[in-house]
């Protein structure tokens, strides 16, 4: 088995130290964040907002194309009521939801309008990385406009994903003021038909950082005061009536926030986690949201009147970040009681990875700079996106330990495929279903297994740390998946970028040589203007 050994690294308290406890991590079942003492969110008299407002879609027809336009630019925007001047997606900071099914297909053009350039990530999903599809080494220049087109498989998974810039250098900063939105996989109710029909929600979590000037702050720094909302608006009310089940999407799409969610006085069914359908029955009494996370949820209307949906007080460690609790939005429950809609199906099945045979077993250290306050690390290295730094053969199933010597979270997340954590602090996580993005403990680690299997994946993506500051500061490699017959010429060819340059396939043969077929589920545009 290949070992990379983590480089030892001291731990930087850097520029950015925001005090506190360090938190450490357990993970059963679900996500739980403990160790440091969590202040509750405080007491709020004040009135609610207004009722919950959809996103505006972009949806698929008879064809099963999602297409549409996504034209970021400097605009006049209200977030969570108050006037601000932001980078949003047109002209609106409650960006449009991108609706998909399995086997759909999604055809975006980017018209970027700004004088800065950008580029999309589509977060969490199993598409290629190749040519017009999901590669975050595309990127389209101020006042130019690209076209993200790709097929989603057939078994995609259903469920809460997102899309954002992934512009390395300047995605904390555009994510941060609203170049981010939803997109959700239809049919993630299909296995439950006892459900069907229940009233479905999406709440988009953002954090935006307030400033004197009414404009974008220059330098995000989280811990400043900030407008936390849900679909840009600031606690807004949700109705539901006693008894009743519905179906609620929370995806946080802000730059570095965690948040730590909860229903007063009520406990929730986590149905799917990052898109992936959990396999048993999973109950929770709060949510611990990380940047890039996505929970889908049963909700049950309780008693009659205004329940608080609570976002709580916390840091992320000595070195990390730290920020106040609110309530974040009120849960207004009135009407007729109606009977609720339990699950009464099997759950679906997945393997547990725990049990399989692994190819290779890598580790990796993510560290803050011993030197460098805006300095972030793997194994010792920045990123480079000239370079290659694991090859994976596609088919195998590889573990990866990651270990954490600061004293903050990281946020880990990897591209195209998801992942099953099967230890944290070497103590083993009974199994539930997958993930694509987890928090490595400050001083601990995380053990995990990724499936490189589906051949829709072949190119070049990455893994990264998710609180966009450490990513844009180098907390960020490349990876390629490759079929096994060229895995030699892959590695040969990893100092210098690997086999397929820049995602473009044309790339491919040129290095490699031969002729390349495309996955069956890849979908590229046309030929021709």
């Amino acid at each position: 088995m290949d070992r990379h050994r983590p480089v030892p690294i001291s731990a930087a308290i850097h520029r950015r130290r925001r005090l506190h406890d360090i938190y450490a991590a357990a993970l059963v079942g679900v996500l739980a964040w403990t160790g440091a003492s969590v202040a509750q969110a405080p007491a709020d008299n004040s009135a609610p907002g207004a009722p919950l407002q959809s996103p505006v879609e972009i949806r698929y027809g008879a064809d099963g194309i999602s297409k549409g336009t996504l034209r970021p630019a400097m605009s006049a925007v209200s977030v969570g009521g108050q006037p601000y001047r932001a980078l949003v997606f047109n002209g609106d900071y409650d960006a449009p939801l991108i609706r998909t099914r399995p086997g759909g297909t999604v055809a975006i053009t980017l018209d970027n309008q700004m004088d800065e350039k950008t580029n999309l990530h589509f977060h969490g999903m199993t598409v290629t990385p190749l040519d017009s599809g999901d590669s975050i080494f595309r990127e389209v220049g101020p006042h130019e406009k690209g076209l993200y087109r790709f097929k989603l498989p057939p078994d995609h998974s259903p469920g809460a994903y997102w899309y954002h810039s992934h512009f390395h250098g300047g995605a904390q900063r555009q994510v941060e003021s609203g170049i981010a939105g939803p997109i959700l996989v239809d049919g993630i109710l299909d296995p439950f038909p006892e459900l069907k029909g229940i009233r479905e929600r999406v709440l988009v979590l953002r954090n935006f950082q307030k400033t004197f000037t009414g404009k974008l702050a220059s330098e995000i720094v989280t811990s400043a005061p900030s407008i936390r909302t849900v679909n840009g608006q600031a606690d807004p009310v949700i109705d539901i009536q006693p008894g009743e089940t519905q179906l609620w999407h929370l995806m946080n799409i802000s730059a570095n926030q965690y948040f730590r969610i909860r229903i007063t006085g009520q406990n929730v069914q986590i149905l799917s986690r990052d898109g992936n359908t959990v396999t048993k029955p999973v109950m929770a009494d709060e949510l611990l949201i990380g940047p890039s996370a996505r929970f889908s949820i049963l909700v049950v209307g309780a008693a009659a009147g205004d329940h608080a949906v609570e976002l709580a007080a916390g840091n992320t460690g000595a070195a990390g970040d730290q920020y106040k609790g609110a309530r974040i939005a009120t849960t207004r429950v009135a009407g007729a009681p109606v009977a609720t809609r339990r699950i009464t199906s099997p759950y679906p099945v997945s393997e547990d990875l725990a049990t399989v045979r692994v190819a290779h077993v890598r580790q990796f250290a993510f560290q803050d700079s011993a030197t460098d306050g805006d300095a972030f690390l793997i194994n010792g290295e920045r990123f480079d996106p000239r370079r290659v730094n694991t090859t994976v053969k596609l088919g195998d199933v590889e573990e990866w330990r990651l270990y954490n010597p600061s004293q903050e979270l990281h946020q880990f997340h990897i591209h195209q495929t998801d992942f099953q954590v099967v230890a944290i602090n070497d103590k083993p996580v009974p199994f539930s279903g997958y993930r694509d993005t987890v928090f490595i403990p400050a001083r601990g680690s995380i053990t995990l297994r990724i499936p490189f299997r589906d051949p829709v994946m072949l190119g070049k993506f990455v893994y990264h740390c998710h609180i966009l500051e450490h990513e844009d500061g180098g907390m960020m490699q490349v990876v390629q998946v490759v079929r096994p017959e060229d895995y030699a010429q892959a590695v040969k060819l990893a100092p210098l970028g690997g086999i397929y340059g820049d995602n473009q396939t044309c790339a491919y043969l040129r290095n490699s040589g031969r002729a390349f077929t495309l996955p069956a589920d890849v979908q590229l545009p046309a030929e021709g203007p």
